[in-house]
């Protein structure tokens, strides 16, 4: 019953009408005879058709209705959307920092990242002689939403326009919103849709070599391969047979991923040229056809993880006109079968818990010490670099710290690619943009680099709650033997599923969170902040 009386409540009357903004959600009716409610987007009160009667656009089926204000509540995620102080123990009318987070990433990182960067600030005014705010309040934002526009005809819709805070939010009382770019602009899915990726890096010389060898159609990726497949075909070759992967451009989390051999994919060729239904010849962009890497790096021994393949999870940064790199990853084992370069099942070359994978994480949070040249992690004149190529044998005793430099020097290879949203971030340093990259160590313990994923999944926090309250996304954690780093030959214990993996990727992330809105805010210089490392051309810089 008290429910039912909260529920009574939340619906909306006459009265609230003038509280309401285009582009707020509620919770709606579809008619009289349904008693769901549905997300959908106010767009106006201002018609002569009827009092109390509201125009809103439901968002699963994009129809635009006028209903009674009265078969409308104000929507439970707009009621979970609110500002938050960066320093907690500051009185509300003090305050001259906040913060907004998207809600599916889960408050608690965010949090802890404001809570030390807060600290951070405070001991920095306490060593400077002017400690007076003069850029007033202003507010950190990792959100987008929706907003309501006007069409050609002048009438409210909901538009593809995103906006860091949510319409019902004040806004005026901050001098300086620091947000994140729209995953709608160009320059955004530029990196993360895989096709448009790849036209970036093709025709460098550089970055082409680590990123895996691709293709923007079916016809340039048999032509090419052609005399290698017959090669091996006549032979026998001892290496297996030339392989693809077949990703769609815009899919992520190991999903819209089919892997074909040569005579596969011509197969498939002639039979999409015949049907005339796809451009086999010059492809259409939705799709990236990669050689699959058969010369992964594997650990050696008779653990859980070994011989088992495992990708890199990276941050990358984007503000104020340069590019970062931050030293917290996380490596991921799949604990299904071993590594086996010719086997093309997609659940066993892909790392993933999302469908139901079983893997292993480390997560490797420590910044990297100065290597026995004097070398630093976030040093541009004295870079710490991998020393790759390494053969066969040298690679298996490579550590984790090694393979964190790998991806870092391909990174600085690929450092084209970041050259548009470097330019959009000079010009406004208000905006940033943090991409969750994915690599992959080779056998000679070089990296290559997969894949950029824009406003990346920061779901840790709330996998933690939910295993915490015996709900499930509990995993395993790979937990060295002997340093932090050091996992060859059995050096290592994985976890049972607990709590544990979870507890540090969130502090791992509370930490990529504070040093990335210490960057963004202008709390810091790029230099005093140990984790992040400036990805920068190997030939703008003094090795």
């Amino acid at each position: 019953d008290d429910d039912d009386d909260d529920e009574e409540e939340d619906i909306l009357s006459l009265e609230d009408i003038d509280s309401l903004v285009p582009g707020m959600w509620l919770d709606c009716r579809w008619d009289l005879s349904n008693e769901a409610y549905y997300e959908a987007m106010f767009l106006t009160a201002e018609q002569n058709l009827q009092e109390g009667l509201i125009g809103i656009e439901y968002d699963e089926e994009n129809d635009k209705k006028w209903v009674p204000i009265s078969w409308c509540k104000v929507a439970k995620s707009s009621a979970d959307e609110k500002a938050w102080q960066c320093d907690a123990s500051q009185d509300a009318a003090d305050s001259q920092c906040d913060f907004i987070s998207c809600v599916s990433a889960g408050d608690g990182p965010f949090h802890r990242a404001f809570k030390a960067l807060s600290e951070i600030k405070k001991h920095k005014q306490s060593e400077s002689s002017d400690n007076e705010n003069d850029e007033g309040k202003v507010i950190f934002t990792y959100s987008q939403f929706e907003a309501a526009v006007e069409d050609e005809d002048g009438y409210m819709e909901m538009g593809l326009q995103l906006q860091p805070l949510p319409a019902e939010m004040d806004a005026s009382s901050y001098t300086t919103i620091y947000s994140h770019l729209p995953f709608v602009h160009p320059a955004v899915n530029q990196v993360d849709d895989k096709f448009k990726l790849y036209q970036l890096y093709k025709d460098d010389p550089i970055a082409s070599k680590v990123f895996p060898k691709s293709y923007s159609s079916y016809r340039e990726a048999l032509l090419d391969t052609k005399t290698e497949h017959e090669d091996k075909s006549k032979n026998n070759h001892v290496d297996g047979k030339v392989t693809f992967y077949i990703k769609d451009s815009d899919a992520a989390r190991g999903e819209g991923i089919y892997i074909k051999t040569w005579d596969e994919l011509s197969l498939d060729y002639d039979n999409l040229k015949a049907g005339g239904e796809y451009d086999v010849d010059e492809g259409e962009g939705d799709v990236i056809i990669q050689r699959a890497v058969t010369d992964l790096h594997t650990i050696d021994g008779d653990g859980p993880i070994a011989g088992r393949r495992f990708d890199i999870r990276y941050y990358v940064l984007i503000s104020n006109g340069s590019a970062y790199l931050h030293s917290n990853m996380m490596f991921k084992w799949s604990l299904g079968p071993k590594y086996d370069p010719n086997d093309r099942n997609v659940g066993h070359q892909t790392v993933k818990h999302y469908s139901g994978g079983e893997t292993a994480r480390l997560p490797l949070s420590s910044v990297p010490l100065g290597d026995v040249n004097g070398n630093e992690w976030n040093n541009n004149e004295k870079k710490r670099r991998s020393a790759v190529p390494h053969s066969h044998d040298s690679a298996k005793g490579v550590h984790a710290h090694e393979w964190r430099d790998a991806v870092a020097d391909a990174l600085d290879d690929a450092s084209g690619v970041f050259s548009t949203l470097k330019e959009l971030t000079k010009a406004d340093p208000t905006k940033y943009v943090l991409a969750g990259g994915d690599a992959m160590i080779k056998e000679d313990g070089s990296a290559v680099i997969v894949e950029f994923n824009i406003w990346p999944d920061l779901s840790h926090f709330k996998g933690l709650t939910r295993c915490l309250a015996g709900g499930g996304s509990c995993f395993r954690m790979v937990m060295p033997s002997e340093d932090d780093s050091n996992i060859d030959a059995d050096n290592y214990h994985v976890t049972e599923h607990s709590p544990a993996r979870g507890i540090v990727a969130s502090e791992s992330l509370a930490e990529v969170l504070r040093d990335t809105a210490s960057i963004v805010m202008k709390i810091q210089p790029a230099h005093e902040i140990e984790g992040f490392r400036e990805i920068v051309t190997r030939n703008e810089q003094q090795d």
